[in-house]
C-alpha cells in the first residue's frame, strides 16, 4: 500500500479576504503605495486558464477592478482555458516582461500541471515568476442527493465491495480532484469509474440531476448547492472548513484527507521588474486585508486568504510541486 499523502501539515492562516472596491480611485490611490514609474503604460492583460463563471474566474475579475482602480489602467480579464491551464499559462510565460501581461490562475491549474508532466510545454518554475498567493482551501466531495451515500465511509466501502460500479465525475484527467481521488481509493483499495468533464459547472449539472453519483465541485458553486438540498456534501479536501457550509468536516477530519491545500495566485514572466511585482503583492495584500471585501469574499465560500511576499509564494510553489509529485509518483497516476 502506497502512502498517498504528505506527512507534512501546511496550516495557513490570514484574514479570509477582502477590499472596498467601493472606494473612489482617487481615495484608493491614497491608501496605496505608488506604481513604478511609467507602470502601467497601457491596458494590463490578466489571463485566466479556465472558463468564465467558475471560481477562479470570480476572483479574477474581482482583484481586476481592485487593481484597475489602484493603478489608473484597465486589467482586462482574458479567459483562456484549456490544456490543463498551459494554454493561457504559455501565452503569459511568452510575453514581453514589462508588465502588462500577467497569470491569474489556481494550484490545479499550474503546480499539479508541473507534477504530472515536468516536460510540459512550460516549465513553471523558470518561466513564470511568482506574484502573489491569494487564498488557500479546498474542493468539496459530493454525491447526488437520490444517492444512498452519505459519508465518504459509504463511498470507501461501497467502492470496495463493488469495483468500478460507481463512477465519480472531476473536472479533467490531472486535475485536483482526479488526483486525490486516485489516491483516496489506493489507499484503501477502493476502485471508481472516473468520468472527466470540461468544468465544474458540467460536474455539478449532473449531480444535481442525478446523472452523476459522486463528483467533485468547488466551495463557491457547490457550496450553496449543498446548503440549497440540491446534491449532499461528504466532505471537503484541504485543512479548512468553509464559512457558507460549516457543518461539512474536511475529508482529514473524517480520516480520509489530504493536508494539501489549492490556492489562487498571480503570476508575471519571468523578468518583469521587481518593483511591478512588489506592487501589484503590496496591493492585492492590502485588498485581501479590508473588511469590505471580506463579506464579499465570504460569499464565494473560501476559508482563508493568508498574505506573504513574492518570494514566500516562490517557496510555496516550489514546495508544492514537490508535494503533487510524489503523490503522482507513488498512485502510478498518469496523463496520456
Amino acid at each position: 500500500m502506497t502512502r498517498p499523502f504528505p506527512l507534512r501539515r501546511r496550516l495557513l492562516s490570514g484574514a479570509t479576504a477582502t477590499a472596498a472596491l467601493a472606494l473612489t480611485t482617487g481615495s484608493v490611490r491614497a491608501q496605496t503605495s505608488a506604481a513604478p514609474a511609467g507602470w502601467p503604460a497601457r491596458p494590463v492583460r490578466l489571463v485566466v486558464p479556465a472558463a468564465a463563471g467558475g471560481q477562479t474566474d470570480q476572483f479574477a475579475r474581482f482583484v481586476a477592478e481592485h487593481l484597475s482602480r489602484v493603478f489608473g489602467q484597465p486589467f482586462v480579464v482574458d479567459n483562456r482555458p484549456g490544456g490543463a491551464g498551459a494554454i493561457g499559462a504559455v501565452q503569459v510565460a511568452k510575453a514581453a516582461p514589462d508588465g502588462h501581461a500577467l497569470l491569474f490562475s489556481a494550484a490545479s491549474f499550474t503546480v499539479v500541471p508541473q507534477a504530472l508532466n515536468p516536460n510540459q510545454q512550460y516549465d513553471l518554475l523558470r518561466d513564470l515568476a511568482p506574484v502573489v498567493q491569494i487564498g488557500a482551501g479546498g474542493n468539496f466531495l459530493a454525491a447526488s442527493v437520490d444517492s444512498p451515500i452519505r459519508t465518504p465511509k459509504d463511498l470507501i466501502d461501497r467502492a470496495r465491495a463493488t469495483p468500478d460500479a460507481l463512477s465519480y465525475g472531476t473536472t479533467g484527467v490531472g486535475s485536483v480532484p482526479h488526483i486525490l481521488m486516485s489516491a483516496l481509493l489506493g489507499q484503501h483499495g477502493a476502485r471508481m469509474a472516473h468520468v472527466p468533464y470540461k468544468s465544474g459547472a458540467e460536474v455539478l449539472r449532473d449531480l444535481v440531476g442525478g446523472v452523476l453519483q459522486v463528483g467533485w465541485v468547488d466551495t463557491t458553486t457547490g457550496g450553496p448547492a449543498g446548503a440549497g438540498g440540491r446534491i449532499r456534501l461528504l466532505g471537503i479536501s484541504g485543512t479548512f472548513r468553509v464559512p457558507g457550509n460549516p457543518e461539512v468536516a474536511t475529508l482529514a477530519e473524517q480520516g480520509f484527507g489530504s493536508d494539501l491545500n489549492g490556492w489562487l495566485g498571480l503570476f508575471a514572466p519571468t523578468g518583469t521588474p521587481d518593483p511591478v511585482v512588489r506592487a501589484v503583492n503590496a496591493e492585492v495584500n492590502r485588498l485581501m486585508g479590508l473588511d469590505e471585501a471580506r463579506k464579499r469574499l465570504d460569499t464565494m465560500n473560501v476559508a482563508s486568504f493568508p498574505r506573504n511576499a513574492p518570494d514566500e509564494f516562490a517557496r510555496t510553489v516550489r514546495s508544492d510541486v514537490q508535494a503533487w509529485r510524489r503523490i503522482v509518483v507513488d498512485n502510478g497516476i498518469k496523463v496520456e
